[in-house]
């Protein structure tokens, strides 16, 4: 079975979520409390994956069904590149900022509430 790159990117970014909280709430000094926000950032890489994966399509056709008007081949290479370029680097920018915020947000967490 074939994955494409959004899938992909998103998909195998979410195994990360759970150890980046893990790995968050440890460095913040939550003790055995860190258990506790590993299915919680299962859960948040989940629907990170969950609703970038229609934002990034929805670039891409956005794109597609503008440049399917365009006959010349050339100028439709030209539309669309922008957002092919998009296309490559949403999925790694959702993935990366997700693991950024989870982490930031589990030492937030543990630093104000425990």
């Amino acid at each position: 079975m074939a994955v494409n790159h959004a899938d992909g990117q998103l998909i195998l970014s979410v195994p990360l979520y759970p150890i980046v909280a893990g790995v968050g709430a440890a460095h913040a000094g939550a003790g055995w409390f860190t258990v506790l926000f590993i299915p919680i950032g299962l859960a948040i890489g989940l629907g990170i994956c969950f609703v970038g994966r229609p934002v990034v399509y929805s670039i891409m056709g956005f794109g597609l069904s503008r440049s399917s008007k365009i006959h010349n081949r050339g100028i439709q290479t030209i539309a669309v590149l922008p957002f092919f370029i998009l296309y490559m680097i949403l999925p790694i920018a959702f993935a990366c900022g997700g693991l950024v915020g989870v982490w930031a947000g589990s030492v937030w967490l543990v630093r104000h509430f425990l």
